[in-house]
């Protein structure tokens, strides 16, 4: 069951997960990667990028939502879930959706680039 959509963010129950990908190809994504990689040269924001972007930046803004969070990312696709346990999960996961697009949408607003640019050097980008 689709839950949360957009051109670049899908959000879905599967009935045992809560699951959203992230396409990072997309161009709204692809900017907003860009200016971070301009930031900090060399900065790959594909799908390992920012799953290594928002499990630092969820960590230290709201780390509730990362709790639980399990990530397999891989080439543009940035991909987290959330085992369902509860109506809460569902909850939480569009909560989760909401915020990425909140993130993506406000990214000068929110400090993206600050933290790119004054914290980088902290973020696991493995």
């Amino acid at each position: 069951m689709e839950l949360l959509k957009r051109d670049y963010l899908t959000l879905d129950d599967d009935g045992e997960n809560i699951c959203m990908l992230l396409d990072t190809s997309h161009e709204a994504v692809r900017e907003v990667g860009q200016k971070m990689s301009e930031i900090r040269p060399g900065l790959e924001m594909d799908g390992k990028g920012w799953e290594a972007f928002l499990k630092y930046y969820l960590n230290a803004e709201n780390p509730a939502l990362l709790s639980d969070l399990r990530f397999d990312s891989e080439g543009d696709i940035c991909k987290a879930s959330y085992k369902k346990m509860s109506g809460f999960t569902r909850a939480k996961g569009v909560t989760l959706g909401k915020y990425v697009l909140s993130l993506l949408g406000e990214a000068s607003e929110k400090g993206l680039y600050c933290v790119i640019r004054d914290e980088g050097d902290y973020i696991d980008w493995k």
